[in-house]
């Protein structure tokens, strides 16, 4: 990954991670951590669909800021220290079931995620949210840290210290 361009690592990166790290906010200011598989269309846009039984779900409902991360696996990363990872600040916003691209979201959420998706898909406590990027933060490595900009947050631009 040394010599390859950022913006080609973020998305190789997005494409081949199922699950993001996701931090949320109660309404009381309690933080919690958590993780659910997702969908990324090439809008810029992250789709989750979780549970209404879930403390992040409870959150997002009643504080729509959320920050998420997608991180390179352990197992995979030859320096612990510098994992390649993405971090983006988002609005989550519920997308009801009568929206007309509900649908066509969970379809390609179940293409992607498998038959446990078509299940929950039937449950009736399961919220679709779209979490629309505001910021971001790509490192691939120790001096290769990136503020994302632009449109869709797709400019890399090398973020240096002091």
């Amino acid at each position: 990954m040394n010599d390859e361009q950022p913006a080609t690592v973020c998305t190789s990166l997005i494409d081949g991670m199922q699950s993001l790290q996701l931090s949320t906010v109660g309404v009381d200011g309690t933080p919690h951590c958590s993780y659910t598989p997702y969908l990324h269309r090439a809008s810029g846009s992250f789709y989750i669909f979780v549970s209404q039984l879930a403390t992040h779900t409870r959150h997002l409902l009643a504080n729509r800021t959320v920050a998420i991360m997608i991180i390179a696996d352990e197992q995979s990363t030859p320096q612990i220290f510098a994992r390649t990872r993405v971090q983006y600040v988002c609005e989550a916003v519920q997308i009801p079931p009568d929206h007309p691209e509900y649908e066509s979201v969970l379809d390609d959420y179940q293409e992607r995620h498998g038959k446990m998706a078509g299940l929950l898909r039937q449950l009736p406590d399961f919220v679709l949210f779209q979490l629309h990027t505001k910021s971001g933060q790509f490192v691939m490595g120790f001096g290769k840290a990136y503020t994302l900009t632009g449109d869709n947050l797709s400019v890399f631009e090398h973020s240096r210290t002091g």
